[in-house]
């Protein structure tokens, strides 16, 4: 990848945000009028399909997200390298497509994540010892500072995902949303 990652911003309890990262990445915001025409995120008219039918994902889009520290992981075993395309962001909400390889993780959840497996396996364990190997096809639901043990054994794994960064407790979006509430009351 030709691409290298400038010094990203870092959201709440010091996770990164894929949103702000991908600015960071490219210098510019994505989205429609951004001037990136190579962005999937220009094509906000067009329905996106993520299919684990459809043959291998195109990953020539992806970039290098930095070390799996930058979103709440620990390696564990391995040198795991993470990648991501962003599709759609707003709002403390992400969508695209994710790429591990081979390797373990341990990873505090930097963000409530629903995700469906394109390419490969991967077998999560979260903190009370419940395991399953996720493949093709199948999908997992995981909440913001849940912790898990991501394990991929083969060359790579690929997700499509859908990320929503909830406000942490005593932080100015949370204060306002307990105030907002108050008021409605």
């Amino acid at each position: 990848m030709a691409r290298h990652v400038r010094h990203h911003r870092l959201l709440g309890m010091g996770f990164v945000s894929l949103a702000g990262l991908m600015s960071a990445c490219t210098g510019e915001p994505m989205g429609p009028g951004s001037g990136n025409n190579h962005s999937p995120m220009t094509q906000a008219a067009t329905m996106i399909v993520y299919s684990p039918r459809g043959g291998p994902v195109d990953d020539a889009d992806f970039i290098w997200l930095g070390p799996p520290e930058g979103l709440g992981g620990r390696v564990i075993e391995g040198n795991p390298q993470i990648f991501a395309r962003i599709d759609y962001s707003a709002k403390g909400v992400t969508a695209g497509l994710f790429k591990a390889t081979r390797g373990t993780l341990e990873v505090t959840f930097p963000f409530t994540e629903h995700a469906t497996i394109l390419e490969g396996d991967v077998t999560i364990t979260d903190s009370t010892g419940q395991r399953h190997l996720y493949k093709p096809g199948d999908s997992y639901f995981i909440r913001q500072g849940q912790v898990i043990t991501w394990e991929v054994k083969d060359n790579q794994v690929i997700k499509s995902f859908f990320n929503v960064v909830e406000p942490q407790e005593g932080t100015v979006t949370s204060l306002r949303s307990r105030d907002m509430e108050g008021a409605r009351h």
